[in-house]
């Protein structure tokens, strides 16, 4: 199984926020233009090359604010 198809699996959707550029620092990123980052509460998954870096920290991540929707 290709580890893609595994995070998929496990619940993971694609990130699109910004990430700062200490996430990579810290990961000692060697080329954060080929990064794909994936999240699922609680966890975020970096796919883009073989070290598959992951962290539960949303440090350095562009947050999001979920709107509920009400119809009348």
């Amino acid at each position: 199984m290709r580890f893609l198809d595994f995070i998929h699996q496990q619940g993971y959707r694609r990130y699109n926020g910004a990430v700062d550029a200490s996430v990579y620092a810290y990961f000692r990123c060697e080329d954060p233009s080929h990064a794909q980052w994936y999240f699922k509460p609680g966890s975020f998954q970096c796919v883009g090359c073989k070290a598959q870096c992951e962290t539960d920290s949303p440090e350095g991540f562009q947050s999001f604010l979920l709107m509920e929707v009400r119809h009348a």
